[in-house]
């Protein structure tokens, strides 16, 4: 446990010198199109961090996180053309939104198990695209913007989007770490381990499923929120697209579930390969990337992380 905890500090400290680095390079001269490239890769690893909080440690597979970010998308661009809000503030009461709305939907879904729980956030998600499409048709008045979407108003730099995601990556990576030394983390990891056990055990499994659950919730709709300024422009087609869950699971299953490092390997490395093969070969890139996640994936079942911690003899 010592020795753990002494590796955990490690990489906590070289996470910290990373970010500074990371921090530094616009201020270096960074070129435009890296420095669009590095807030991708940040936004990734923040989304990829954020259903590693709740899936990763639980083991309660969600496939619904793409919900919150397209109703933050959504609140923060009404908040924004609508109310007049600044752009902070309407990513905070976007998050708030997106909080409370976990709540509602985790409550009843989370006494779900297995199979049943994945189908139940997959159908909650496909609900909520559907009333963003066919809520102004249904009212008689124009709100959502319906198939149309919305346009927001012009944003700012490339670099103010880089450190906006900058820190949302750095405070997931931060909750992350906080979360495995914790007593919250040990319960979380008692539900994946047994979860009837751990009830007998006297802890309290639905609770902190359902605070993860909204933790992981309230921050995807902030992302969502800061990639619709980023874009200026959504759709529901887009935010809501099942795509943006099915690569969260894919980077973060590639990293290794449940540990503070899967998701930034998982996330840098698919961003970055996609980049490089969709350059290169732009019609059949996607048949490359799928055999290189495929190949992983069979080779390493645990993630690359899993497989580094099997190597050097770490716990889990």
């Amino acid at each position: 446990m010592r020795r753990n905890f002494f590796c955990t500090r490690s990489v906590l400290f070289i996470l910290v010198a990373v970010l500074l680095v990371l921090a530094a390079l616009p201020l270096m001269g960074l070129p435009g199109y890296r420095l669009r490239l590095l807030s991708l890769v940040f936004m990734w690893v923040a989304l990829s961090g954020c259903w590693n909080l709740m899936s990763g440690y639980t083991g309660y597979i969600d496939f619904g996180p793409v919900a919150y970010f397209g109703v933050g998308s959504y609140c923060t661009s009404l908040l924004m053309i609508k109310g007049g809000f600044p752009f902070f503030l309407s990513i905070l009461l976007s998050g708030s939104v997106c909080a409370l709305l976990a709540l509602a939907i985790g409550t009843p879904t989370l006494k779900l198990r297995g199979a049943y729980f994945a189908i139940a956030t997959f159908a909650a998600a496909e609900a909520m695209k559907q009333i963003i499409l066919e809520w102004d048709h249904m009212v008689g008045f124009e709100f959502f913007g319906g198939a149309h979407g919305l346009t927001l108003p012009l944003p700012p730099s490339n670099e103010f989007f880089y450190y906006t995601l900058l820190f949302f990556m750095g405070l997931v990576l931060g909750l992350t770490a906080l979360l495995e030394r914790s007593k919250f983390g040990y319960g979380l990891r008692a539900i994946h381990e047994a979860e009837p056990a751990a009830e007998l055990a006297g802890v309290p499994t639905l609770t902190l499923k359902v605070r993860a659950y909204i933790l992981s919730s309230s921050l995807i709709g902030c992302i969502g929120g800061v990639e619709a300024y980023w874009l200026t422009y959504i759709i529901p087609d887009d935010v809501f697209n099942v795509l943006r869950t099915i690569q969260m699971v894919v980077m973060t299953l590639l990293g290794g579930m449940g540990t503070l490092l899967g998701p930034v390997i998982g996330a840098t490395f698919l961003t970055l390969i996609s980049e490089f093969l969709g350059a290169k070969f732009i019609y059949n890139y996607l048949i490359f990337l799928g055999i290189i996640v495929v190949a992983i994936i069979i080779l390493m079942p645990r993630g690359i992380m899993g497989a580094v911690q099997r190597n050097k003899g770490w716990p889990p």
